[in-house]
């Protein structure tokens, strides 16, 4: 189980996903909110609460909180299927709600190391809305998983070119180029890596990995964060 799977990806604004049920009703989102926030909490209280609020007729959001529980449980090939089933649903949203429904089905394969429906999942989402960043960020995260390396690094590019810049894209693209003898192209994403945060552990890991390989970078950062390297 990773329950910090669905949370990180849910909540954090590196990559937020929020459905279009929880944008529109204030009402609704609170109580969405404390249900995953019970889970996190108390798992086995959180998820008696989602399975009464689906019981009540909460529709999406209720079966939204209730697959956040499944991976709480330690079942997220269950977390899977229902997110899928809840991309279906009428009261899901729009496309791009759908989309990072079937993200989120996505993530929860990885979880449960399931490669091929992971990779099924985001390719549905993608299709349904294609000019969200996210989903190219979730699908470097799958390839990555995968061992896909030149797709994982094209997905990064990808989320990129819309606008999504995080440290954990770059590390995922620079281990990526690693792994395909791109040592320098790796290079520039621990640099970019580091611009953004300087104390990086994983950032500066791997640039003490490419130092050892005799590529020497040195990083420098002034008040408007520019960084170069040498």
């Amino acid at each position: 189980m990773n329950l910090l799977i669905a949370l990180s990806f849910l909540l954090t604004p590196e990559a937020p996903i929020l459905p279009a049920y929880l944008e529109r009703e204030e009402t609704t989102s609170e109580r969405h909110a404390d249900c995953v926030r019970l889970i996190a909490d108390d798992p086995a209280s959180g998820r008696r609460a989602a399975e009464s609020w689906a019981s009540e007729g909460g529709g999406a959001p209720a079966l939204h909180c209730l697959a956040v529980s499944d991976l709480a449980a330690g079942l997220p090939k269950l977390a899977a299927v229902r997110l899928t089933g809840i991309s279906e649903r009428a009261d899901a949203g729009d496309a791009k709600a759908r989309a990072r429904l079937l993200a989120e089905a996505a993530l929860a394969w990885l979880d449960a190391r399931d490669y091929p429906q992971a990779e099924g999942s985001i390719g549905a989402a993608k299709r349904m809305a294609p000019d969200l960043a996210e989903l190219d960020f979730v699908a470097a995260k799958v390839f990555a998983a995968a061992g896909k390396h030149q797709a994982a690094a094209d997905a990064v590019t990808a989320a990129e070119t819309k606008g999504l810049r995080t440290i954990e894209a770059y590390i995922i693209r620079a281990r990526a180029n690693r792994a395909l003898g791109k040592d320098m192209a790796a290079a520039d994403d621990v640099v970019a890596a580091l611009s953004l945060n300087p104390l990086d552990i994983d950032a500066l890991t791997l640039r003490g990995e490419l130092q050892q390989a005799g590529i020497d970078i040195e990083a420098y950062y002034d008040d408007d964060d520019k960084t170069k390297k040498r």
